[in-house]
C-alpha cells in the first residue's frame, strides 16, 4: 500500500502518474469516480491509499470522500468500477462554559474548544451581538455541541452547536439549533421562538477593537476633515473577516486607496463592503455566492492606511448608512404548534445539558 496526498497544483490524475501509476490504468480508475465523486474539486492535501498489483498496475484505490463515506476504486485496465461505502461513527455530546476576560474567541479557546466551534459560536451570536461594544470582562459564555467519532476511534469530527448561551453584562441570550419544517432549513432560535437570524451580522468580525466610527472625521493620512462612510476595526493582520449576510461578490479586487476591496450584494435592498484586507478568502472573486459568517478576508494595510484593520461599509437601497445604527428586520418566529414542537427540543437539550452537569458535579465529589 502508498499513501499519497495532493499537492498544490496538483489533479488527482497527476498525483497518480507521479506516483509510479501507468497511465492508462490512472486514467480508467479516475473515470470510475464520476458516480461518487467529481476528481476536478480535489482538494490539496487529500490523502489516497493506493494498492498495487504484482504487474505494477492499480489494484485498489481508497479516499475519504468526506468523514461518513470512503470511495473504492477496484479493477484492472479497462475494468474499474467505483463503490461508496459508508463508515459508521458515534455521536458525542460536549459541553463547555468559561468566563471572557479579553474576547469570546480566546475564552473558548482557553477552554479547548475546536476552532470550527469557535468560529460558528461567534458566528450564531453575531445578529444579536455586537461584538466590539457589548462583550466585556467578567461576561460568561456556554456551548454545548455534538462530536463524531470514527468506530475505530482514530478519526474526529466537530459537529453541530446544540445550545449556546451568552451571559453580557447579566443579561441572558440562549440560542437552540431547531429545524422548524421537515426538509426545512437549520436555524437557531431564542427561548421565545424568536429566529437570531437577519439580513446582516451586526458586526462582521470578533476579537476587534472599533477604532474609528461612521461621521465626520480628519482624516489619518490625508490631515483635512472629511466625512468617514464606514467603521473601521483595529484588528491583528490575519484576523478572519466574514461576510455580514448572503449574497453574491460584486467585485474583489485591488481598488485605489482601498487596497484589497470586496463589495457584496445581499439583496435588492443591501450592500456591504471589505477594504485594506491582506488577502481574500478561499474562492472569493466575482460572481462567487457566499453565505453569512463565511470567511471572504484577512484583516491587513493595504492601500492608503496608517495601520492594519477592516473599514466596513452597509449599503442600503444606494445610500450609505451606519452599520452601527441600522435596523435589521429580524427572521421568523414560531408560533402555534410549530412553536410547541420546539419547546420539546428545548426540553430534550436542557435535560442533555443537566445530565451532563451532574455528572460532572457527581465525578468532583468522589475525586
Amino acid at each position: 500500500m502508498k499513501e499519497i496526498e495532493i499537492q498544490y497544483g496538483q489533479g488527482l490524475m497527476d498525483a497518480l502518474l507521479d506516483s509510479g501509476a501507468d497511465s492508462v490504468d490512472a486514467f480508467n480508475a479516475v473515470s470510475s469516480l464520476k458516480d461518487h465523486f467529481d476528481a476536478r474539486k480535489i482538494q490539496v492535501g487529500q490523502k489516497i491509499n493506493l494498492y498495487y498489483l504484482a504487474d505494477g498496475n492499480i489494484d485498489r484505490l481508497e479516499m475519504k470522500k468526506d468523514f461518513d463515506n470512503l470511495i473504492i476504486v477496484q479493477g484492472k485496465e479497462k475494468n474499474y468500477s467505483s463503490a461508496n461505502v459508508f463508515l459508521p461513527s458515534q455521536v458525542i455530546t460536549r459541553h463547555a462554559f468559561g468566563f471572557i476576560d479579553d474576547s469570546l474567541f480566546l475564552a473558548a479557546q482557553r477552554k479547548g474548544l475546536p476552532q470550527i466551534i469557535i468560529a460558528n459560536l461567534i458566528r450564531i451570536f453575531s445578529y444579536d451581538v455586537d461584538f466590539q461594544r457589548e462583550v466585556r470582562k467578567g461576561d460568561q459564555f456556554e456551548v454545548f455541541y455534538e462530536r463524531k467519532l470514527s468506530k475505530d476511534g482514530r478519526s474526529v469530527q466537530e459537529g453541530n452547536i446544540l445550545f449556546a448561551k451568552l451571559t453580557l453584562s447579566g443579561k441572558e441570550i440562549s440560542l437552540f439549533r431547531h429545524t422548524p419544517s421537515k426538509g426545512g432549513f437549520v436555524d437557531y432560535f431564542h427561548e421565545d421562538g424568536q429566529s437570531s437570524k437577519r439580513a446582516l451580522m451586526k458586526t462582521p468580525i470578533e476579537g476587534a477593537r472599533l477604532s474609528s466610527f461612521y461621521g465626520n472625521r480628519k482624516h489619518p493620512v490625508l490631515g483635512y476633515n472629511r466625512m468617514h462612510k464606514g467603521l473601521d476595526f483595529s484588528a491583528p493582520t490575519g484576523t478572519p473577516i466574514m461576510a455580514a449576510g448572503d449574497g453574491v461578490v460584486e467585485r474583489a479586487n485591488w481598488y485605489g486607496s482601498f487596497g484589497n476591496y470586496l463589495r457584496i450584494r445581499h439583496n435588492g435592498t443591501y450592500k456591504t463592503i471589505y477594504a485594506h484586507m491582506s488577502k481574500y478568502g478561499r474562492g472569493i472573486k466575482k460572481g462567487v455566492r457566499v453565505q453569512q459568517g463565511q470567511i471572504v478576508g484577512y484583516v491587513g494595510a493595504t492601500g492608503r492606511v496608517t495601520g492594519r484593520h477592516l473599514h466596513y461599509e452597509v449599503y442600503m437601497n444606494g445610500t450609505q448608512v451606519n452599520p452601527l445604527t441600522l435596523k435589521i428586520p429580524s427572521g421568523i418566529k414560531l408560533k402555534g404548534e410549530a412553536f410547541q414542537k420546539f419547546k420539546v427540543i428545548i426540553e430534550k437539550t436542557n435535560q442533555m445539558i443537566m445530565e451532563i452537569k451532574s455528572h460532572i458535579l457527581l465525578t468532583r465529589e468522589i475525586t
